[in-house]
């Protein structure tokens, strides 16, 4: 099944760390779930985003960023390099520009046979993409869960169904994505330079089967991926 990122889309952390975010973090759903990955099952307590519900991201998210994600589980594979823009919606909060981050991210890694990818224009949380080979990747938000820690660090939680069409048959698909993201280095401040103001993340993904077959379900491959963004420089 191919997975790809529809947002901007854990090993256990050094001991000084862990005692660090102990006694900073208030209590937190899925500080707790990234603790226990990859031993993640189905149900969770993410919840159903309505229509037109989106993922709400802190100001220090906003503009055009240049990002390198890294998968943990092939060091000989090449680092995915591509871009990452966040903007204000009609309502004024900052939101991903779904369509822009998932085509650039999945055009970005050359081997899933991507030829388009389009928003449904009635909903922020379902896309389609066209692929080679005369396929089709349809992706729906199916749950959602976001924590803010403190002005540092921002918790996101999706799970999406994913169907994939085929001329012989289709294939559907769970996918958990699990994000941390902070502002990298302890000593970032509220009032940022953004000339080297960079944010740093921890992706954690699970596959599951499609919906329905148990009460409860297992992942059937996991993922850990770290990524850095940088701010796209126009100069």
């Amino acid at each position: 099944m191919i997975s790809i990122l529809i947002v901007f889309t854990y090993i256990g952390p050094a001991l000084a760390e862990t005692i660090f975010e102990i006694n900073n973090f208030q209590p937190s759903k899925l500080y707790e779930r990234k603790l226990i990955w990859p031993d993640w099952r189905l149900p969770s307590s993410m919840k159903r985003p309505g229509l037109k519900d989106d993922l709400i991201y802190p100001d220090w998210f906003e503009g055009v960023w240049d990002v390198t994600s890294e998968m943990e589980s092939d060091q000989n594979q090449e680092p995915v390099i591509h871009s990452a823009k966040f903007i204000h919606n009609t309502s004024g909060n900052l939101i991903a520009d779904r369509e822009y981050n998932t085509k650039s991210y999945a055009l970005s890694t050359k081997t899933a046979g991507f030829l388009s990818v389009k928003n449904d224009p009635k909903s922020p949380n379902r896309q389609f993409a066209k692929l080679t080979e005369d396929r089709y990747l349809e992706t729906k938000i199916i749950g959602r869960i976001q924590e803010k820690i403190d002005n540092n660090i921002f918790f996101t939680d999706e799970l999406t169904l994913q169907i994939l069409h085929t001329p012989e048959l289709s294939r559907v698909s769970q996918v958990e994505t699990l994000t941390e993201f902070k502002k990298c280095g302890s000593n970032q401040k509220n009032d940022m330079n953004f000339g080297d103001f960079k944010i740093c993340g921890e992706q954690f993904q699970a596959i599951y089967n499609q919906p329905g077959q148990n009460l409860i379900s297992l992942p059937i491959k996991t993922e850990k991926s770290t990524l850095i963004l940088r701010k796209t420089n126009y100069d």
